[in-house]
């Protein structure tokens, strides 16, 4: 299954996982500081409960980062093409 279509299915599945990537996508595409940049995001940045993000991981959406025993970063695992298929399967809604 290709990324689009992962992407579209969660979508259309359960519209906040396109909430959560949309938020996932702002952030990178614009960091508010540079430890974002470098290491990625936290839940509470995209507005998503941890376990959500572990759908996303095991989907190959996103890409752990970081991990200690307090923080775990995340970042997209391939931002361009998830924001493509956001726009494509958005539209679609």
């Amino acid at each position: 299954m290709s990324l689009e279509d992962k992407v579209c299915r969660l979508v259309r599945e359960r519209p906040d996982y396109g909430e959560i990537l949309k938020n996932a996508v702002e952030i990178e595409e614009n960091p508010p500081n540079d430890f974002i940049r470098d290491y990625g995001w936290e839940w509470h940045d995209v507005k998503a409960h941890p376990g959500k993000l572990t759908k996303l991981v095991s989907e190959g959406l996103v890409k752990v980062t970081y991990k200690s025993r307090r923080y775990t970063h995340y970042k997209l695992t391939d931002r361009e093409a998830i924001s493509k298929a956001l726009k494509k399967c958005l539209n679609k809604i």
